[in-house]
């Protein structure tokens, strides 16, 4: 079962919906989180730090070290790309609050269930390979794995 964890930003503008698979790390892996505005003053560092459409997410390794390696997981090399990439620490969808706007845009669609199914099926399986395009094109890292 996994969590969903808003954090803030750096300058607080703006928050991001985290997950972390099967509970093994937990938000004290993330030093801090840098959205587009905040971003622009970060010096990168990519032994610590992932970039993602303007976002920076920045670990403290050496903690997700020893929880990954506490759960008999010990990859060879690790990086910020491995944990975000396997699910250990990422967004909760596609991108930092791509939760937030699926809900409210599900929505508008779950109203066809009760009027015509087969419409509603239709609509939202096209509505998420939409989703789905609109966020690769966009170079988002999570939607470039599906």
């Amino acid at each position: 079962m996994c969590n969903n964890h808003r954090l803030s930003c750096s300058c607080g503008q703006s928050q991001a919906n985290l997950l972390f698979k099967n509970h093994i790390l937990n938000p004290s892996v993330i030093n801090n989180i840098f959205c587009p505005e905040c971003s622009r003053n970060v010096n990168f560092d990519s032994e610590s730090m992932l970039a993602d459409n303007n976002w920076i997410l920045e670990f403290d390794v050496v903690i997700a070290r020893g929880y990954l390696h506490r759960a008999n997981i010990n990859p060879s090399s690790l990086s910020p790309a491995f944990i975000f990439d396997e699910g250990y620490a990422s967004w909760n969808g596609l991108t930092p609050n791509e939760l937030d706007q699926r809900l409210v845009e599900r929505q508008q669609i779950i109203g066809l269930a009760k009027q015509d199914m087969h419409l509603y099926l239709e609509q939202i399986k096209r509505w998420g390979s939409r989703r789905a395009k609109k966020f690769r094109e966009a170079g988002w890292r999570k939607a470039q794995l599906c």
